[in-house]
C-alpha cells in the first residue's frame, strides 16, 4: 500500500506571481511540513527538497499540448544536499542554499519557490522523505517502484505560469538559437535516412522543425491539423 503523500500548499495571498516578485523574501530554509502518522513507505531511498529553476535561454521543450504545437519552460533542480552545487551545511545538521540560489540567479536562472506547490513526498521503508513533483504518482510492485506521470496536468501548469507572467515566453533571438539547433539535428541525420531508426526519427524532427519555424513566424502556437475523415462506402 502506497502512503498518502504530503502537499507543499501555496499560499492564498498572492499565487505564483507573489511568489516571484517576493522572491527574496521566500529565500530561507525550505519547509519540510510535519511528519505523517503512515509508516508503511515506500522501498526507495530518501532523497532532499529541490528548487525548481529555469533559463530563459535554454529551458524549452516544443511540445503538442491542447491540439496545438507550442513551447513550454523546461526546469532544472536545486537540491536542498550540503556540498552540491554550493549548498552549504549548517551547524546541529540542516542545509542553506540561499547563497547557491543566489548564484544560479546571477547565471541567469529563475528560481520558483517551494510554496508554490509543485513539489510532494513519501515516507520511505528506511526511514526520511522522498520528494518528488507532484504530478509522479507511485505504484509499488515488490521491491521495485514505478511512477507514472500526469504529463497533461503538468503541461497545464506550465502554461499556467506563460500567461500568468511567472515565466515570459521566449524570446525571438532564443527561438532562432532552438531552430539553429534543431536544424543541425536534422542536417546530422540527412544522410543516415538509409538506416530506419535513424530515418524515423529523421522524419519527425523534420515536421517538428516545421513546425517550430511556423510558430517563430506567428508568434502563436500551430493548431494541429485535422486529419480528414475517411469516407465509409455503403453497403448496397
Amino acid at each position: 500500500m502506497v502512503p498518502k503523500p504530503f502537499f507543499f500548499v501555496p499560499h492564498d495571498d498572492g499565487g505564483p506571481l507573489f511568489f516571484k516578485q517576493n522572491m527574496e523574501n521566500h529565500m530561507s530554509q525550505p519547509w519540510t511540513g510535519t511528519k505523517q502518522i503512515d509508516e508503511s513507505g515506500i522501498p526507495i531511498s530518501p532523497n532532499t527538497p529541490y528548487w525548481l529553476m529555469h533559463h530563459p535561454e535554454t529551458c524549452w521543450d516544443f511540445v503538442c499540448f491542447d491540439g496545438a504545437w507550442m513551447f513550454l519552460p523546461s526546469f532544472r533542480r536545486l537540491f536542498e544536499l550540503p556540498g552540491c552545487n554550493g549548498v552549504r551545511m549548517v551547524p546541529r545538521g540542516g542545509s542553506d542554499s540561499q547563497l547557491a540560489r543566489i548564484q544560479m540567479m546571477d547565471n541567469g536562472f529563475e528560481i520558483l519557490d517551494m510554496e508554490m506547490g509543485y513539489q510532494t513526498r513519501f515516507r520511505t521503508r528506511s526511514g526520511g522523505w522522498y520528494y518528488v513533483d507532484v504530478w509522479s504518482t507511485p505504484k509499488v510492485l515488490g521491491r521495485k517502484v514505478i511512477w507514472k506521470f500526469d504529463t497533461q496536468s503538468f503541461n497545464r501548469w506550465r502554461l499556467d505560469l506563460l500567461k500568468d507572467g511567472v515565466i515570459a515566453p521566449p524570446d525571438e533571438d532564443v527561438l532562432t538559437l532552438l531552430i539553429d539547433a534543431k536544424s543541425k539535428r536534422v542536417e546530422r541525420n540527412a544522410m543516415k535516412t538509409h538506416i530506419p531508426a535513424i530515418k524515423e526519427n529523421y522524419d519527425k524532427d523534420f515536421q517538428i522543425l516545421e513546425l517550430m519555424k511556423q510558430y517563430q513566424a506567428t508568434g502563436k502556437p500551430i493548431p494541429v491539423p485535422k486529419e480528414p475523415k475517411k469516407r465509409v462506402k455503403k453497403s448496397v
